[in-house]
């Protein structure tokens, strides 16, 4: 609290409004760069790579990579922009607080709440869609016969110098401009400013600043090396057409003597040949062109590297991008004159930037690690595994809504069950071989009882491993009608492996159809993994979960609905799932 004169303030508000003003001069500073930098180069990179066949794996890195780096600039500028305004509410809740405890008759005028929004981030109206690199720039070889219509090679790399040249300039001037080059010490100077300040806030607050200063080094490095690898292209590009058109006179072998003339253009080589030439002749040519261009560095770069999958920028380059999301989408504060409210971004910031994070996909290590948990988990583990890569879902939250449902009664172990499995392989000793007959009584009793119009509370009943109503499941089946052929919600007694892949499908049909449309505020309330265990535990339907996601809806929480008690409880058993695939060292 202040003293009586106020003279003396626990927490400095201008602190946190400097901050504020520094991150609104950045954004703005980035926005310059791309406009200045990025923008005009970009636009003359049209078709820059062209269109022949060996390019095709490179056209398609550079289109990921440059969506990739587009999507972190936009989504970095409008993090400093928004969290500008947090910041500078942050600040004022102080200043108000402070003055309202401030008891002195001449305290002075109460501070003014700020002004939000003073920048406009970089959007796509100033950052447009990158042209295609891929693009028809004509023949990159063209054979030209005396008194003959000209035949084209096909083979032959047809990309454009000039975009090429374009498109590196540009990456490399954003990569280096002042405005990129400096913003990461003028962040670390921000998150200094902040060392000494006694607030609960305060270590969020630097996390937040270290995340931007690590997403802005991402952004410079990324595009440094998208200038490389274009520039790489252009010379190679360059060095394949020369060597080319070294290899023109020696193409014609049947007519010895004749003048051949190569010409070299932006985007193409002519070679005109002084004769009549055979359609053998031209095959001929054609091959030593063929073998002539496997040999030279563009050819062979192209063959030895799978640039449609491995591209040429790393994986995690960009690695800070969920955290940085997460800031532009984080609910404002309430301008309350409240200290207390600061507090509110703590834990939300992280919900919010698990949803941006990319699905993890698990590999293979040692599946023999699996064994000290008995067949049974094994090939409950794998079948997750299988199911949840394919559906693109995490095979831990497979895993987990296995064991939230059906595996305590499957394992024969009932309400001991988690707390053996959380003891690892040497307290875990199920009684499948009971647990099993009881798994399938339990279930075709429920079918049965559907038949007869029996079920709890009136939603339909559960069965198979993963324990699913017959809704979802003909939901699910709708939506991924390849996935399930024959197959009716029936089929599930007894198929571990059916109950798995409906399991994870229907996690998939959650994710797409309802998590993806996730208001800022629902994503700040809980993970994303306890809003799926959730919505899967509320009738598993992508309505209910879309109702609340939208906000419309929210999960239940009463004598007859456990909906918000079983999404918690899917965080813990998610990471008791993680024990069993990747801490046991069977999978990473």
């Amino acid at each position: 609290m202040a003293p009586p004169d106020g003279a003396t303030l626990a927490v400095d508000p201008n602190v946190y409004y400097q901050a504020a003003k520094s991150l609104v001069t950045l954004a703005g500073d980035i926005g310059t760069a791309v406009t200045r930098d990025l923008v005009p180069g970009l636009a003359a990179s049209s078709g820059m790579a062209g269109n022949y066949s060996a390019v095709t794996g490179w056209n398609t890195a550079y289109r990921k990579h440059v969506g990739d780096v587009r999507t972190a600039i936009m989504t970095c500028a409008a993090a400093l922009a928004h969290f500008s305004d947090i910041l500078n509410i942050a600040g004022y809740n102080w200043d108000a607080a402070e003055y309202n405890a401030n008891p002195s008759p001449n305290k002075g005028t109460p501070p003014q709440q700020p002004t939000l929004g003073t920048v406009k981030p970089v959007g796509a109206d100033v950052f447009p869609e990158t042209p295609d690199p891929s693009g028809d720039n004509g023949a990159g070889l063209v054979i030209a016969p005396d008194w003959q219509s000209p035949t084209p090679w096909t083979g032959a790399p047809n990309g454009r110098v000039d975009a090429l040249s374009a498109a590196s300039a540009a990456w490399d001037a954003f990569a280096f401009s002042g405005e990129l080059l400096t913003s990461p010490m003028t962040l670390l100077d921000v998150r200094n400013s902040f060392i000494g300040v006694q607030a609960p806030e305060v270590q969020d607050i630097e996390a937040a600043l270290d995340a931007l200063k690590t997403g802005v080094e991402q952004i410079g490095n990324v595009a440094a090396t998208l200038a490389i690898q274009t520039g790489y292209h252009r010379d190679r590009l360059i060095d394949a057409r020369q060597k080319l058109s070294d290899a023109a006179p020696g193409a014609f072998p049947t007519h010895p003597g004749v003048k051949v003339t190569p010409t070299t253009s932006n985007t193409s080589l002519r070679v005109s040949v002084a004769a009549t030439l055979s359609v053998i002749d031209v095959l001929n040519a054609a091959n030593t062109f063929n073998v002539t261009a496997r040999n030279t560095p563009l050819f062979t770069d192209f063959a030895k590297t799978n640039y449609a999958v491995d591209g040429f920028v790393a994986s995690d380059a960009l690695s800070v991008l969920p955290q940085i999301q997460a800031l532009s989408k984080l609910p404002l504060l309430a301008e309350s004159g409240n200290q207390g409210d600061n507090t509110a971004f703590i834990g939300e910031w992280d919900n919010i930037a698990a949803w941006y994070s990319p699905t993890a996909k698990l590999t293979a290590v040692n599946l023999g690690a699996l064994d000290a948990y008995g067949p049974q988990m094994k090939s409950w583990a794998e079948l997750a595994v299988k199911y949840g890569n394919e559906a693109g879902v995490d095979p831990r939250l497979v895993l987990a809504m296995a064991l939230q449902e059906g595996a305590p009664l499957r394992s024969g172990l009932g309400s001991h069950f988690y707390d053996d499995l959380q003891g690892g392989p040497s307290t875990y000793k199920p009684k499948s071989e009971n647990g099993i007959d009881a798994g399938n009584i339990w279930d075709s009793a429920r079918v049965k009882a559907s038949e007869l119009g029996i079920d709890k509370n009136g939603v339909g009943n559960s069965i198979g491993l993963t324990n699913m109503k017959v809704t979802p499941f003909n939901e699910v089946k709708a939506k991924y009608p390849e996935q399930f052929k024959g197959k009716e919600w029936s089929d599930l007694v007894g198929n571990d492996d059916l109950g798995m892949k409906a399991a994870a499908l229907n996690l998939k049909m959650l994710n797409e159809d309802a998590a993806t449309q996730a208001t800022p505020e629902v994503r700040a309330s809980q993970p994303k993994d306890q809003f799926l265990g959730s919505g899967y535990n509320a009738g598993g339907t992508w309505e209910r979960s879309l109702e609340v996601a939208t906000g419309a809806g929210a999960f239940l929480e009463d004598d007859q609905h456990h909906e918000v008690e079983h999404g918690k409880s899917t965080i813990n058993v998610v990471a008791l799932a993680d024990t069993i695939l990747c801490g046991s060292g069977a999978y990473r």
